[in-house]
C-alpha cells in the first residue's frame, strides 16, 4: 500500500514539476531555485560554465528529502579540479528506493576565457531501473551551458539540457528526458545583495520561473528568500555559512498540496 501512495503521489504531484527536469538532478540551494546565473559555486548538474570559474579543488555533497518522504530522496556528490588549460569535475546522483530509481553521472568541462565570459559541457550518462525483469536502461546525452559578464555587477547565463532529445526504450514503455533551454540573470547591488532571476521552458511544458535575493549579512553568513514555480507559487528560504574552506547550505520549499521539501549541502575547498 504504501508503494502504491508513493506512485500516485510522484506521478500526481512532482511529476507535473519535474516534467521541467530530470528527477535524478537535485534542486539547488540558490535563492529561488534560479541557479543558471549563479555563479559561486558549480552546483551538481547545474550551468557548467559556473565550473570555469573555480580556481581551487573541491567537492561537495547534497542531500535533497522532498516532501519529507525517504522514497523520493536525492542524494549528489560532485568533485572538481581546476588546471591551467580547463577545469573538470565529476558528478554523481541518485534519486529513488529499491523499487523505482534513477541514477545520472556526467563528466564535466569548463573553462574561463578572459576575465568575462565562461562555457561549459557536461557529458552525462543517464539510467532508469524499468521493472525487476528489465532492470537498468541508460542512455547519454548532455548539457551546456554559459555565463557572461556584461558589466561588474550584472550577467547573463544560457543553458541547454539534453540538446540530443535523447530517451530511454524499454520493452514495454519509453521514457523521454526533459529537452530544457534556461535564461537567467544576476544583479550584484552594493557587494552585499545577489538578485537572481531565471525562465526556464522544456520543449512540451509551461514556461518555468524563479527568482530571488541571497543576502550577505556578514562575510561568514548568508540569508536566502525567493520562489518558484509555473502553473502554482512555491517560496524558498534558505542560509548558507562560511568557514575558511567549509561551506553549509540548507534551504526549503514549500509546496500547498505536498508540503516542504528541505535540501542540505556541504563542500570543502582544498
Amino acid at each position: 500500500m504504501r508503494y502504491i501512495l508513493l506512485f500516485m503521489l510522484f506521478w500526481c504531484g512532482i511529476g507535473a514539476f519535474f516534467a521541467q527536469q530530470t528527477t535524478a538532478i537535485p534542486s539547488s540551494y540558490v535563492a529561488g531555485n534560479a541557479s543558471v546565473a549563479y555563479d559561486m559555486a558549480w552546483l551538481p548538474f547545474g550551468n557548467p560554465a559556473a565550473l570555469g570559474r573555480r580556481s581551487s579543488m573541491g567537492v561537495s555533497i547534497i542531500y535533497e528529502n522532498r516532501y519529507i518522504t525517504r522514497e523520493l530522496a536525492n542524494k549528489a556528490i560532485n568533485f572538481w579540479l581546476p588546471t591551467k588549460l580547463i577545469n573538470t569535475g565529476l558528478c554523481f546522483s541518485h534519486f529513488g528506493y529499491s523499487e523505482y530509481n534513477e541514477m545520472i553521472a556526467s563528466l564535466s568541462f569548463g573553462r574561463q576565457f578572459g576575465d568575462n565570459f565562461s562555457l561549459g559541457v557536461d557529458m552525462i550518462y543517464y539510467t532508469v531501473f524499468l521493472s525487476p525483469s528489465e532492470r537498468y536502461k541508460g542512455v547519454f546525452t548532455a548539457q551546456v551551458g554559459t555565463q557572461v559578464d556584461l558589466t561588474d555587477e550584472f550577467s547573463l547565463a544560457l543553458s541547454v539540457f539534453n540538446p540530443v532529445f535523447s530517451k530511454i526504450k524499454g520493452d514495454y514503455a519509453e521514457k523521454r528526458l526533459p529537452t530544457i533551454l534556461s535564461i537567467g540573470s544576476l544583479y550584484k547591488i552594493r557587494s552585499v545583495v545577489n538578485w537572481l532571476v531565471q525562465f526556464d521552458k522544456e520543449v512540451s511544458s509551461p514556461f518555468r520561473w524563479a527568482t530571488g535575493f541571497e543576502y550577505i549579512l556578514v562575510k561568514e553568513l548568508i540569508v536566502r528568500v525567493g520562489a518558484y514555480g509555473y502553473d502554482d507559487f512555491r517560496p524558498t528560504l534558505g542560509a548558507g555559512l562560511r568557514l575558511d574552506s567549509f561551506k553549509f547550505d540548507i534551504a526549503a520549499d514549500y509546496n500547498s498540496v505536498l508540503g516542504f521539501s528541505v535540501l542540505g549541502g556541504m563542500a570543502y575547498e582544498f
